[in-house]
C-alpha cells in the first residue's frame, strides 16, 4: 500500500463512528508505519503499523461474523494494522493489540475488530513490538 487506498469503514471507528471513508498509506518509505486518514475530516488521521512485519507472536481469530461481513475469503485479501498512540516523547509510544484495524484489501473493506482478548494489551509498548519481543 504504498499508493493511498480508500477503505470502506461500514460502522466508522470507535469514537468516530460517522466518519466511514479512510484512506491508508504508507508512512515513511522503506517502514511498516502507515497514516490511516478520513477522507470526510482530513484532520483526523491515525499512525498505524502493520504488527506482523516486526513479530510472528501476534495471533489471534477474525470472528466468523466479522469475516462475512468483510467478504473475506483468503487469507491472502487480509491486512491488519494496529493503532500507535503517541503520548509526549516517541518512546512512550504504544500499540493497541486489543483492537486491529481488519482490512479486504481487494473488496477495500475494514473495521476495527475489538477482540476482548485478555492476553492483548492495548497499550503495548511499542518498542516492544518493534523489538519483536510481543507475546513471547
Amino acid at each position: 500500500m504504498d499508493q493511498p487506498v480508500k477503505i470502506l469503514f461500514k460502522n466508522g471507528l470507535p469514537g468516530f463512528e460517522t466518519l466511514r471513508y479512510f484512506s491508508i498509506s504508507r508512512a515513511f518509505a522503506e517502514t511498516e508505519f502507515y497514516y490511516l486518514q478520513s477522507n470526510e475530516e482530513t484532520e483526523i488521521c491515525f499512525l498505524c503499523i502493520n504488527p506482523f512485519h516486526y513479530t510472528k507472536h501476534y495471533e489471534f481469530v477474525v470472528p466468523q461474523p466479522i469475516q462475512e461481513e468483510l467478504g473475506i475469503q483468503r487469507l491472502e485479501d487480509v491486512a491488519v494494522f494496529n493503532i500507535v498512540t503517541i503520548n509526549g516523547q516517541l518512546d512512550q509510544a504504544t500499540v493497541n493489540l486489543q483492537a486491529p484495524l481488519v482490512i479486504n484489501v481487494p473488496l477495500r473493506k475494514g473495521m476495527q475488530v475489538v477482540l476482548n482478548d485478555p492476553a492483548l494489551n492495548i497499550k503495548e509498548s511499542l518498542k516492544s513490538l518493534l523489538q519483536g519481543t510481543v507475546g513471547k
